[in-house]
């Protein structure tokens, strides 16, 4: 299974598959970095710790690990981490234990929705060993009809979005330049003509493709589209129950005290989700590791995100770690809560 940016390099042969596999999972619970005799130990392997070195090299110099100081193991980079989440990865179930811990949890919750997102964050949390954002679900919008811009002083602007159910979205923000009167009004016409009457879906795809050629002739339009997680998102940052940036405290590579003051301001003004893409709207976890992520301040972490829907509403669930996390413990939670969500809001909040 494949999930987000799909790996498009070229094949490793199987025995440096497997290493990597295991070189992974095992940096993941220990923080260590993974020798050959730390990988001979494990038994997954029916060769001698001289040929893992080799193979170890061999993965160093094409980018998938690397060493940090002399004579220690090696740790997987960004590279080796995508290919090991695009290629090599099965998403787990959590333990039944850990199921039905949760469901206790929600057994008496009833009608509650609030609660029952308050418990499904604490659990995320708790089981992931991460921060995790969850919205409410919000009834869902499927169209943008029309667009505008209206000048607040000369660097900030206001975008205004009329979308179906009647649903409208304010964003203000400053630009990097002074502007026109005259260019405002041909970004705002360019941005209809790109977007109105359009269905989300198409309005993603475009936003992640980039701008056409008519675009990129006016100043602005490219900071605006900068904004369109927002409008996608079908959120507001105020529907997020967070739960969990202690947990980040164990991981000495993101205990950092710029990274949780940080945090801990943009939990305190409702902000964090800004900075999170939106989840595929297929339902299916999409994953960003590092730099992928866009912001330096999380260079050292990785994003897990999923969707869950249910009759005509949706909501988004953010799970944020080290980007030694285990991918396929967290996956298979994120899934399961999900399909969770998706079970619980048709059956007891539809009606």
């Amino acid at each position: 299974m494949k999930y987000m940016n799909e790996h498009t390099g070229s094949d490793l042969k199987s025995r440096e598959e497997k290493v990597l596999k295991w070189l992974v999972r095992d940096y993941a619970v220990s923080g260590l970095p993974v020798g050959s005799s730390r990988l001979v130990s494990m038994d997954y392997f029916q060769v001698g710790s001289a040929t893992l070195r080799y193979v170890l090299s061999d993965l160093e110099s094409a980018g998938y690990l690397l060493q940090p100081h002399t004579s220690a193991g090696r740790i997987p980079t960004e590279k080796g981490y995508r290919y090991f989440v695009d290629r090599l990865m099965q998403s787990v179930l959590p333990e039944r234990e850990l199921l039905d811990s949760y469901a206790a949890r929600i057994d008496d919750i009833s009608q509650d929705l609030d609660q029952l997102i308050k418990n499904t964050v604490q659990f995320l949390g708790d089981m992931s060993h991460a921060l995790v954002l969850m919205s409410k679900p919000q009834e869902q919008a499927t169209r943008i009809r029309s667009l505008a811009l209206h000048e607040l002083d000369q660097d900030r602007i206001l975008l205004i979005v009329h979308m179906s159910l009647e649903q409208v979205k304010t964003i203000a923000f400053e630009l990097e330049s002074q502007l026109s009167r005259t260019v405002l009004r041909e970004a705002e016409h360019i941005l209809n003509d790109l977007f109105a009457n359009t269905d989300l879906e198409a309005v993603q795809q475009l936003v992640q493709d980039g701008t056409t050629d008519v675009a990129r002739k006016n100043p602005i339009i490219d900071q605006i589209l900068k904004q369109f997680n927002v409008v996608l998102s079908g959120d507001t940052a105020e529907d997020y129950r967070i739960y969990g940036a202690h947990q980040l405290l164990h991981y000495p590579e993101i205990a950092d005290p710029m990274i949780f003051e940080f945090l801990l301001e943009a939990i305190d003004k409702h902000s964090l989700p800004r900075y999170l893409p939106t989840p595929l709207r297929t339902g299916k976890p999409s994953i960003l590791i590092g730099g992928e992520l866009g912001q330096a301040i999380f260079k050292n972490m990785s994003l897990v995100s999923i969707a869950y829907n249910g009759k005509g509403c949706s909501g988004e669930i953010h799970i944020l770690g080290p980007t030694r996390m285990a991918y396929e413990k967290v996956i298979g939670l994120a899934e399961f809560t999900a399909n969770k969500m998706k079970t619980l809001i048709n059956t007891k909040y539809s009606k």
